[in-house]
């Protein structure tokens, strides 16, 4: 092998390794793989206050998992702002155990609003009705 043939045999290895490391690193843009766009679960959600309602925003995604696996509440009023990824199955969230809490099933790209009263400190299952194994907790300290 000459030196001229060695040069190109490595800039086509580099340029292959380049190539791959670019489809590699644009392929993990997109998001949770459900081809929603939507982002990976977060472990913990705290709300935001709003007039002295704690507001959770919550998504429905492709993968059929909530956007949060638990949402860490102090007792009082809640406000939910639920809504369904693009591209993904209908959903709703339901927490069985507190009155008003609970939306309609939504189709991909719909959303809805939900306020509810949480008064007591304690762990609260929320579940999508149509997917069971769709869960997250509502902790109330």
């Amino acid at each position: 092998m000459t030196i001229r043939s060695a040069r190109s045999a490595k800039n086509a290895l580099v340029a292959l390794v380049a190539a791959v490391m670019l489809v590699t690193v644009a392929a993990g843009c997109g998001g949770g793989g459900g081809g929603g766009g939507e982002a990976a679960a977060t472990a913990m959600l705290t709300p935001t206050v709003q007039d002295g309602v704690q507001v959770f925003g919550v998504v429905g995604q492709a993968d059929l998992t909530f956007s949060a696996r638990e949402l860490v509440a102090s007792p009082g009023r809640i406000r939910v702002d639920f809504s369904v990824a693009k591209g993904s199955a209908p959903h709703n969230f339901v927490i069985s155990q507190l009155p008003g809490a609970s939306t309609d099933i939504l189709s991909t790209g719909e959303s809805q609003t939900i306020t509810f009263t949480a008064t007591e400190p304690g762990e609260y299952p929320v579940i999508c009705t149509l997917h069971p194994a769709m869960t997250a907790t509502l902790v109330v300290r």
